[in-house]
């Protein structure tokens, strides 16, 4: 039987939940080697900065401690970036470790409004809000 490949998406502020170290722990515990978690640091969350609601330290030496294997992305905001690391993640799946890839971001990267802040977190822009952050994305972005 071929074992698939899992995926998992999370962001920094969302582990700051106890039921996501639990289950880190145990994908390392029992040696869940077809795993690929993205972590998406942007350190905001709905409530602010990350490390003003509750800082946690080194994301990277967690992920160590508990077991990972750990690959750092430090343009996150890359699409062509992101898919060569998550290539190289796959080609160490079945090594007895899940795999984390630590990507920093800068949430609404390329929209002049939308970033350095968390204020956009959860919030839709309006009509005339979303033209303007949809052309700015596509100069930022270009077709990566």
């Amino acid at each position: 039987m071929t074992q698939k490949t899992i995926y998992v998406l999370m962001g920094d502020g969302e582990l700051q939940e106890g039921q996501n170290w639990e289950a880190i722990m145990f994908a390392a515990g029992k040696k869940v080697d077809n795993l690929i978690a993205i972590i998406d640091l942007n350190g905001k969350q709905i409530d602010g900065s990350t490390d003003d609601v509750l800082p946690m330290g080194s994301l990277k030496d967690k992920f160590i401690a508990f077991g990972w294997q750990v690959y750092e992305i430090e343009n996150g905001n890359s699409i062509s970036l992101l898919i060569k690391r998550i290539e190289l993640a796959k080609s160490y799946l079945g090594s007895k470790k899940p795999i984390v890839l630590l990507m920093k971001t800068e949430m609404g990267n390329g929209v002049d409004f939308m970033m350095h802040t968390h204020a956009w977190h959860g919030k839709a822009p309006n009509d005339e809000q979303l033209s303007v952050a949809l052309n700015q994305n596509r100069e930022t972005l270009g077709d990566y």
